[in-house]
């Protein structure tokens, strides 16, 4: 009994696992070949210079700035054709570190700035043209003189004109007759005013009267008024009078009284006075004592002060409009 299949697949798996070996291996070799031939692009460095301005010269021809060369890229290398698998290929040498790439200079400052950029060569000035001589003017022609004209035959005098005989005066015409002046017409005789009727009398007559009386009694009224004001202020200079009375009398009282309780202390002499303010109650009642001008001596001052106190109740006023709370009061002790 043959047994071909399981001998069939047993050399079927080493093949496979071949296979799929060399792929990788060259999949591997394709990638880090390609990788290893790339190179970089070159770089050109360039310095850019502005031109410096040239002088000033009479129509000066503007000067074109040089252009910049152009960096030309390195051409890409072409990629390789696939190499055909090998059986067993050796592994590629590791590939070299790609060189550092160099920084590109910074762009060169504008042209506007020349004072920081690196200095150019001044340009020479150019030479100036020399000036051309000028032509010299060709000698003019000069004018041939001119023929003189011929002296031209005199004219005959004209005979001399005879004077025309003067037009004879034009008669002045005669002054027109002025026409005779109309004569004025009389003036009309104004109409005499008539003269106030009897009834405009007796009225003007009437109101004459009425304002004469009138003014009567105004003035009857004017005196009146004067007699009553006359008569108001008569009768009050009688009752201040009476007032001014009645408070002399009613402070004349309550320093009697006062006086007969003062106990004049020994030695007293002249005529000496003290003033107090006394503050009492309606019915006479001293509440309080306050001396306002000292007399001189303590010693009658405290006197005259407990002679007020001891004549508590005061005398009351005749008027009871006379009242006040508060009494001014002058003491002379040693007066009759």
């Amino acid at each position: 009994m043959t047994r071909y299949p399981a001998s069939r697949e047993s050399g079927k798996w080493p093949s496979v696992v071949l296979t799929v070996l060399v792929h990788g291996l060259l999949a591997a070799f394709l990638f880090y070949g390609i990788r290893w031939q790339a190179r970089p692009p070159a770089v050109v460095e360039v310095s850019l210079v502005p031109a410096m301005p040239a002088p000033r010269q009479p129509q000066p021809k503007p000067i074109e700035p040089a252009p910049a060369p152009e960096t030309t890229p390195a051409p890409e290398p072409e990629p390789k054709p696939e190499p055909k698998p090998e059986p067993k290929p050796e592994p590629p040498p590791p590939p070299p570190p790609p060189p550092p790439r160099v920084k590109p200079p910074p762009p060169p400052p504008p042209p506007a700035e020349p004072e920081i950029a690196t200095k150019a060569p001044e340009p020479k000035p150019e030479p100036k043209p020399e000036p051309k001589p000028e032509p010299k003017p060709e000698p003019k022609p000069e004018p041939k003189p001119e023929p003189k004209p011929e002296p031209k035959p005199k004219p005959e005098p004209k005979p001399e004109p005879k004077p025309e005989p003067k037009p004879e005066p034009k008669p002045k015409p005669k002054p027109e007759p002025k026409p005779e002046p109309k004569p004025e017409p009389k003036p009309k005789p104004e109409p005499k005013p008539k003269g106030p009727s009897r009834a405009e009398l007796a009225a003007q007559a009437e109101q004459k009267r009425m304002q004469e009386m009138l003014a009567r009694e105004a003035e009857m009224a004017r005196q009146q008024a004067l007699l009553r004001q006359e008569a108001l202020r008569a009768a009050d200079a009688q009752q201040a009078a009476l007032r001014s009375r009645a408070a002399a009398d009613y402070a004349a009282r309550i320093q009697a009284k006062v006086k007969g309780n003062i106990v004049l202390p020994p030695g007293t002499r002249g005529d000496p006075s003290a003033l107090f303010q006394v503050d009492q109650l309606p019915d006479g009642t001293v509440i309080a004592v306050r001396l306002t001008r000292t007399s001189g001596i303590a010693a009658l001052d405290s006197a005259i002060e407990r002679a007020i106190h001891r004549s508590s109740p005061l005398p009351k006023p005749t008027d009871p409009s006379l009242f006040r709370r508060t009494l001014e009061l002058t003491f002379w002790p040693l007066r009759n």
